[in-house]
């Protein structure tokens, strides 16, 4: 009997002791798996921003390509080393052993560097030293970018991403190594200059449109007479703020629009309706929808765009001020092709007073395309109304070209001069 409660408070003893054993082992597991997810996510987390840094350094190094203007290109130069150095940052989160050995990091000390002796200096844009080295820094911002998304896309497996907390640390540091290999040493660039801006604050606009007044502008858009079934809802923040969202179901269909509680313009319009075989014609509903548009007081327009799909046809105009068509505004207007009735309409953009100030002394033609950088090919320009950074609508020039094979637009001041914004296009 002793025996036999001998072996049993010894089996018992036995069984506590390994069970402690296992739930210490499983929480040092657990520990592990923890730790590991948190060093794999900060791996993770670098590579990521060390690709966006270097996308944003490619984009600033091909601006300051695009322009000869001295001002413009040190505000450019001053974007390229701020991108660069942010990348070194990014980069000296890896551990030692995975981080790039010394091509990449010396590529953006050799940029940052570069960059802001070219601000001490006030070097020309224009010179053929610069646009070469710019040339080439742009390349090889490219090539990085290309080899860091293939570390960053790498699959990677559920399984065992904790077990070490080093599953990145393999293909990044494979990765890291290929890309240091195509790297190779290199020599560098330079700037630092941050133009100010002035914001300015918006103040509210006042409410001078009743909601009865912004139903019959609906009404009169919509071409229905009367409906008891309408709804007005004044909204005082936001876009467009503040304005009436009119609803209702008519004849024609349910009618959803915005109507400006400031000037009583129609800002938005929507008709839900099924649409019905295409037999319209679409050169008719362009002219419809441009008609239309000057029925809700939009008669200074441009044709910008237009296309039809699934039975409907989509219009685009921009707005004119003084002859000129505004860039970064349109009004779309959308036609059902199977009988012309407009059953959309939305504004895009902010838009500019009616009438601007002349402009006093406009930079001769060639003056402002001296300001284009060598490498850009430029193969249209338009004079057009564009605001500034300053929040002032102003007469630019719009230059669209390429460089080497990919599509930029420059906007030039036409008074100062200065360039405003470079847009990638497509």
């Amino acid at each position: 009997m002793r025996r036999a409660i001998w072996w049993m408070t010894t089996a018992l003893a036995v069984v506590a002791v390994g069970g402690s054993a296992y739930a210490w082992g499983r929480q040092q597991q657990l520990n592990g798996q923890a730790m590991a997810t948190m060093v794999n996510a900060q791996f993770d987390g670098a590579l990521h921003n060390a690709l966006a840094d270097m996308e944003s350094l490619r984009g600033a190094l091909a601006s300051a390509m695009l322009v000869a203007d001295p001002v413009s290109f040190d505000r450019h130069l001053s974007d390229v080393a701020k991108f660069a150095y942010a990348g070194e940052n990014d980069l000296s989160r890896l551990p030692s052993n995975i981080s790039a050995d010394h091509n990449m990091n010396e590529f953006l000390h050799t940029v940052d560097s570069q960059v802001e002796h070219w601000m001490i200096s006030n070097q020309n844009p224009g010179a053929a030293s610069v646009q070469q080295a710019l040339t080439s820094y742009y390349n090889r911002a490219g090539n990085v970018i290309s080899g860091l998304e293939r570390i960053v896309n790498a699959p990677r497996t559920t399984a065992s991403f904790w077990t070490d907390g080093r599953q990145l640390a393999p293909a990044a540091r494979d990765g890291l190594a290929r890309l240091e290999q195509s790297l190779g040493t290199m020599v560098s660039d330079a700037s630092i200059h941050s133009s100010a801006t002035s914001g300015k604050s918006k103040v509210a606009s006042p409410i001078l449109i009743q909601s009865t007044d912004a139903v019959k502008r609906v009404e009169a858009a919509a071409g229905v007479d009367k409906t008891a079934e309408w709804k007005a809802q004044l909204h005082t923040t936001g876009e467009n703020a503040p304005y009436y969202v009119v609803s209702g179901d008519t004849k024609r269909g349910s009618v959803r629009a915005e109507v400006s509680a400031t000037t009583g313009k129609l800002i938005s319009y929507h008709l839900t309706r099924p649409i019905g075989v295409a037999k319209y014609d679409f050169a008719q509903a362009a002219t419809d929808a441009q008609a239309w548009l000057a029925h809700q007081g939009y008669h200074q327009v441009v044709r910008a765009d237009a296309g039809n799909t699934d039975g409907i046809a989509r219009f685009a105009y921009q707005p004119m001020i003084s002859g000129l068509p505004v860039l970064d505004s349109s009004f779309n207007v959308v036609v059902a092709l199977d009988n012309g009735q407009v059953i959309g309409f939305y504004e895009q953009g902010k838009l500019p007073p009616t009438s601007l100030p002349k402009v006093t002394k406009a930079l001769p033609a060639n003056a402002l395309r001296a300001k284009l950088g060598p490498k850009f090919h430029m193969q249209s320009e338009r004079k057009v109304i564009v605001e500034n950074p300053n929040g002032n609508w102003v007469q630019a020039m719009a230059y669209e070209g390429v460089l080497g094979d990919e599509p930029y637009r420059v906007i030039i001041d036409l008074q100062t001069g200065h360039e405003l914004r470079v847009d990638r296009l497509g």
